[in-house]
């Protein structure tokens, strides 16, 4: 979570007061992401909230989120509803910038480990949980993509010519014409960024809350698992089957994958790999104003070597995750 924008305890304190609140305690959270700047609050009355200033995304965009998730919340996922403002708005504005306000859900972020498959099977089933949450949402009702095939390529093509990145440009290149070819995979309405942080847990890995909608938009099914995949199972460069089997055994148990949808899940994860690869570059790597130590946390050499390792499957028959 970025540090963008600073606020001040006035500031926050304007912002709470748009929801009837005051504020008693504020701080910024500066853990992991890199998109938007967070902040822990708790008002006098003693509730926790987490304020998010949302970085780069127009009210449109920050609106059509809200709705999403107080959708999936009717329909009892667990997720922190967006709270209203006392005029009943999505959300207030800060230095110019849309701000949304959640509840605060006392947990901690999934650590996933090597062959830890309780966690694994709880991303599995959250997951599948959301994407039969929103099989009624037609597209044009969801949120635009952020990261669409256009989007990549608009990114991609600001640093191809830059000789730092010669050596990943060639694959990312040919995996960005790879996606272009058409596909008739099941798709709707999908996270699009299920990583650990995002995913709140008790001490049992019991799933307390998915987090973080701002991505979540129309897609491929198969896309937001491959997704999943990449985030949660590997550690130190090397994959991790046994996890990943739990991650797909707890999807398929509520929702089944066609036999298409499985053999396409290693072009997805290739697909999923160079997205990750390409972002990293344009929103960390190439940030200057950007802390070092985050830089170093999501370098995205990282996700090179999780390209390089589905690159290597060249036969949808040898997948050895469970059907």
């Amino acid at each position: 979570m970025a540090a963008l924008t600073s606020l001040s305890d006035l500031q926050i304190a304007e912002v709470l007061a748009d929801y009837g609140l005051a504020l008693e305690h504020a701080e910024a959270l500066q853990s992991k992401g890199t998109v938007n700047s967070n902040f822990f609050v708790r008002s006098t009355d003693h509730r926790r909230y987490f304020l998010r200033v949302n970085e780069g995304k127009s009210e449109s965009d920050v609106g059509a989120e809200a709705v999403l998730v107080e959708y999936l919340h009717a329909r009892g996922l667990k997720l922190p509803p967006v709270v209203k403002t006392q005029k009943g708005n999505w959300f207030t504005l800060v230095v110019g910038k849309p701000v949304s306000l959640f509840p605060w859900i006392e947990g901690h972020e999934a650590t996933p480990q090597p062959g830890q498959v309780e966690s694994m099977r709880v991303a599995g089933v959250a997951l599948a949980e959301l994407h039969r949450a929103g099989e009624d949402l037609p597209a044009k009702k969801l949120p635009r993509n952020h990261y669409s095939l256009e989007e990549l390529c608009r990114r991609f093509n600001s640093f191809r010519d830059d000789p730092q990145f010669a050596e990943v440009v060639r694959w990312l290149e040919e995996e960005l014409v790879r996606a272009q070819q058409p596909t008739a995979l099941p798709s709707g309405l999908i996270h699009q960024d299920l990583f650990p942080d995002n995913v709140l847990v008790d001490a049992d890995h019991h799933l307390l809350a998915v987090l973080d909608f701002e991505q979540a938009t129309h897609g491929r099914y198969v896309y937001d698992l491959a997704v999943a995949l990449n985030a949660w199972c590997f550690f130190e460069g090397k994959f991790d089957r046994e996890g990943a089997g739990a991650i797909v055994e707890g999807y398929r148990s509520i929702r089944p994958l066609s036999e298409a949808e499985r053999r396409a899940l290693p072009d997805e994860a290739r697909l999923a790999a160079a997205r990750f690869t390409i972002t990293r570059i344009t929103d960390v790597f190439l940030r200057p104003t950007l802390d070092p130590a985050l830089r170093a946390r999501k370098h995205y050499r990282d996700y090179v070597r999780r390209l390089d390792f589905w690159r290597a499957y060249k036969d949808a028959e040898d997948w050895t995750l469970p059907r």
